[in-house]
């Protein structure tokens, strides 16, 4: 996970169209807020948020990669418009009761969307836990920022201070980061192997350099020239998993890193 940084200038669709559709909502909860919170009366979502327009700003600020497992997002894997704070309902944990009804209000809020892979979007669904779920905003009357959640936000936090890798696995470095792991399942087999396939990668072009740097050989220079380069670019915030690239190529950039809770 990387950190997110969203244009400061919002889709249009979100200024007008959305914004509309909030104040409509929130018109409709007052009419009747016992109705939302038994769960009887639900908000019909209007996929305002959902728009091109919007999905493509995100995207390109998160470098076409899922906000919360780096896999990148394309023709094979459509990318899903995705409200930090559920829109509809929210959990606890997985145990919990289902809470009628979500954050409304942020339905249509840039501060409260991403893009998320189909898997990040479903195992995340509506779960939101909170340190303290007695103070959880339960409508738009309420305010978000008495709130500590237990889940990184990319757009807010930074997630390499919560989480970093050893190989293909995440640790946790705080509650925040194991939290967010097992909410996630961020070590989901499909997953893992497909960041083990990329760590395979950088691990030959990292042995070819230790093994040949010092060649004379000239056609060796230039496949190591090659993965040098491969391994510059493995660590930049385009690049799919450059997390886990960072910590495997760089273990000692961060001491607190070094420490993961279990």
């Amino acid at each position: 996970m990387i950190r997110v940084t969203r244009p400061s200038t919002k889709p249009e669709i979100l200024l007008t169209k959305g914004a509309r559709q909030t104040e409509q909502d929130k018109t409709a909860y007052d009419t009747d807020p016992n109705g939302y919170r038994s769960g009887n009366r639900k908000f019909q979502s209007k996929k305002i948020y959902g728009n091109k327009s919007v999905k493509d700003a995100l995207l390109n600020a998160q470098h076409s990669k899922c906000c919360y497992c780096e896999a990148k997002i394309g023709a094979t894997s459509h990318g899903e418009v995705e409200h930090y704070r559920p829109k509809g309902a929210v959990k606890q944990s997985v145990a919990s009761n289902m809470e009628y009804p979500g954050y409304y209000w942020l339905a249509y809020d840039w501060d409260n969307l991403l893009v998320s892979c189909a898997v990040c979007n479903r195992k995340k669904s509506f779960l939101f836990p909170l340190e303290n779920e007695v103070v959880r905003a339960r409508s738009h009357h309420d305010n978000i920022q008495d709130e500590k959640p237990l889940f990184i936000n990319p757009a807010k936090d930074e997630p390499r201070e919560h989480i970093c890798f050893r190989g293909e696995e995440p640790v946790p470095v705080t509650e925040l980061g194991r939290k967010t792991i097992e909410c996630l399942q961020l070590r989901r087999p499909a997953l893992q192997e497909c960041r083990r396939k990329r760590l395979q990668e950088l691990e030959s072009s990292r042995d070819l350099i230790d093994a040949e740097e010092n060649s004379d050989n000239p056609n060796l220079q230039v496949l190591i020239r090659k993965a040098k380069e491969q391994l510059k670019k493995a660590i930049k915030p385009e690049a799919k998993f450059s997390s886990m690239a960072q910590d495997f190529l760089h273990p000692r950039v961060s001491v607190q890193r070094q420490t993961p809770i279990w």
